[in-house]
């Protein structure tokens, strides 16, 4: 009885210490390196809040998030479960409820992984085959590809995001971009780029039944198509290339060689000439850990970072991002973001998230396009700089409505556009709330 009191008030003596401690902690991190997260901050104390309850819940959150070493604490955590892993297999399943991960995104989901609400990394679950729905779960906006439940396969040191095919899905996806086509075709060519994520290129061993056709998908989608809209075969040259450094091991996107070969499938598309590789200069970017492996942190992956290589634009530009009613310049290739720790990808067109962005080049051809993309579009897009005298970039999920063009067709017909390039990877397509942000940029009243 007596060894019982003393590992309770040992017990009791932690907790107090540890609560003070963080109590009287004045500097709060606001950004999480284990979950590469924004980290919820102190909630402003009002009476509204107070009323309804939110004040005390975003402020249990604010406190959940801040607690004195719990970055340190979830390492420990996340290498003891690495530690307990079977041994013998080089193949684990991960599931990440990523609905947290966006400071901005709020409320709880229904993900899949109940024991992980999003506040931890990856969870290994098993190597055998799971029976999950693959069915994302939908957030509150403003969405960010790292919304809903995530599934990855860990497989010879590279994270592998799986893809289920939902054709009700891909059916709004088309009916999204056909009704781009009724208020805006005719006008112009419409193109559609969908990129396929690594699993289509990576060999699963004794799990190839584990994740959809993506080429069947696309085929699928295309096909929904109405006259008007080109679909770019981006698939075929990307799976010629399949042997090549085309996608990250630690990241979902692609590299910007990918890209490179997807842009030459969009030239292809319109019947011109990509121009050659050799022609760019590269800079090199090293020890990149990812999106995927935020989600999975896995030793395999870590000891292996990936390298970024960025193509240098030749030609002379000027590249504009407006958010809001305020604009400033930046850089295609954006090396401000090479030195940080979480955030390399945003090199490529420094970070992409404008409200609108336009990049205007040397050349006198009047063509001008618009690309309609989410992130998979930031490496793709430098490529472009050679054929367009105007390159006009927007993410839907950021878009402004309060601007002075309330949609797309209204902001095609101001800035006197004559081309359009749709450009998404396969999960935003088989996303509803992206596609929503889609729908409303055109549709918007």
């Amino acid at each position: 009885m007596k060894r019982l009191q003393l590992d309770a008030i040992a017990f009791l003596l932690i907790i107090s210490v540890l609560g003070i401690a963080n109590l009287i902690n004045v500097n709060k991190p606001k950004v999480s390196e284990m979950e590469n997260r924004a980290l919820k901050q102190k909630p402003q104390l009002k009476v509204s809040a107070l009323l309804d309850g939110s004040y005390f819940k975003d402020y249990n959150e604010y406190y959940s998030d801040t607690f004195i070493l719990r970055d340190r604490l979830l390492k420990i955590s996340n290498d003891i479960q690495q530690a307990l892993f079977i041994k013998d297999s080089d193949v684990k399943i991960v599931v990440s409820d990523k609905s947290k991960e966006y400071n901005n995104v709020t409320g709880p989901t229904s993900g899949i992984n109940e024991d992980n609400p999003g506040n931890t990394p990856g969870e290994v679950l098993s190597t055998k085959t799971p029976e999950p729905s693959f069915t994302p779960t939908p957030t509150k906006k403003p969405y960010n590809e790292g919304d809903g439940v995530g599934y990855w396969i860990v497989v010879d040191g590279k994270a592998v995001e799986l893809f289920k095919f939902n054709k009700e899905s891909f059916d709004f996806y088309a009916k999204v971009l056909n009704e781009y086509n009724q208020k805006i075709g005719g006008k112009m060519p419409i193109y559609s780029l969908t990129a396929p994520t690594n699993s289509e290129f990576v060999q699963l061993r004794n799990y190839k039944g584990i994740t959809d056709s993506q080429n069947n998908a696309i085929e699928y989608l295309n096909s929904k198509f109405d006259e008007g809209i080109t679909a770019v075969n981006a698939y075929d040259v990307l799976n010629e290339h399949k042997e090549e450094y085309i996608y990250f091991r630690s990241d979902h996107h692609w590299t910007a060689l990918g890209a490179y070969y997807a842009y030459t499938a969009f030239m292809e598309a319109k019947g011109e000439e990509p121009v050659p590789l050799e022609k760019y200069q590269t800079v090199q970017i090293d020890n990149f850990l990812g999106s995927t492996y935020a989600k999975t942190r896995d030793k395999s992956i870590e000891k292996n970072p990936d390298t970024i290589y960025a193509y240098l634009p030749f030609v002379d530009y000027k590249y504009e991002k407006h958010r809001f009613y305020e604009s400033s310049e930046a850089d295609i290739i954006d090396m401000k973001y090479a030195e940080t720790k979480l955030d390399k990808y945003l090199v490529f067109l420094s970070a992409g998230d404008a409200t609108w962005a336009k990049i205007t080049t040397e050349n006198k051809n009047g063509k001008k396009l618009l690309v309609i993309k989410d992130s998979y579009g930031n490496s793709f897009v430098p490529f472009l700089l050679p054929h367009y005298e105007e390159i006009y970039v927007i993410d839907p999920r950021f878009y402004d409505f309060n601007t002075s063009e309330k949609n797309a067709a209204e902001f095609i017909e101001a800035k006197g556009i004559n081309e359009v390039l749709f450009i998404n990877y396969m999960e935003d397509v088989n996303y509803k709330d992206y596609m929503l942000s889609l729908e409303e940029l055109i549709n918007h009243e």
